[in-house]
């Protein structure tokens, strides 16, 4: 009775009628990537994609990337987020009998779209494309002329497909790993959210 007879603020016109949230909001709001989210990933990658040789001295170094990416766009469930990746990576390839080796450095430059769905507070599992551009750099140390000569470096496009996942173990630090086909199959790291 007595509930009854207070006036509601509402009812005075102070401040604004609640709404209901939707369950996309909902949603949006316990997410790990929103709009207006900001995030870094430095990895190493394995799994490279291209052959470099093999011989006694010769190697393969993990690849290094960093990426960076901001979320631009609501999407039903999701976010559209667009940003860029850079990898690295480097090799050696021992011809041997006393020939010397070719040395390689593969470098790709991309940007990213990607969707995050939202899992949780914590989680954020995405899926999405990069396009963009190549520079397989080659050279030769010895004394052979002739193998000199074929070592010649290219620059060509570059795309990849890739879904991943990262785990924040703070509002700010997180991990991640994503399988994917650009410059390697397999990238994990740290995550910074900002």
């Amino acid at each position: 009775m007595l509930a009854s007879a207070i006036p509601s603020v509402q009812a005075h016109g102070f401040g604004p009628p609640a709404r209901p949230r939707t369950a996309e909001a909902t949603a949006a709001a316990a997410s790990a990537f929103a709009v207006g989210t900001n995030v870094l990933n430095v990895g190493i990658g394995l799994g490279n994609r291209y052959a470099f040789g093999t011989g006694a001295g010769s190697s393969v170094s993990p690849a290094l990337s960093a990426s960076f990416e901001r979320g631009i766009l609501e999407l039903g469930p999701g976010v559209l987020g667009v940003g860029a990746f850079v990898g690295y990576q480097g090799a050696s390839f021992d011809i041997g009998s006393g020939f010397g080796k070719y040395k390689y450095t593969d470098i790709i430059v991309t940007l990213r779209g990607a969707f995050h769905y939202p899992v949780s507070e914590q989680f954020d599992a995405y899926g999405g494309l990069g396009l963009g551009i190549r520079r397989a750099g080659v050279s030769y140390e010895g004394t052979n002329a002739a193998f000199g000569a074929t070592a010649v470096g290219a620059t060509s496009a570059a795309s990849g497909l890739f879904v991943g996942g990262r785990y924040f173990f703070s509002s700010a630090i997180g991990a991640f790993a994503e399988l994917g086909y650009d410059q390697t199959y397999l990238k994990a790291g740290l995550s910074l959210k900002f």
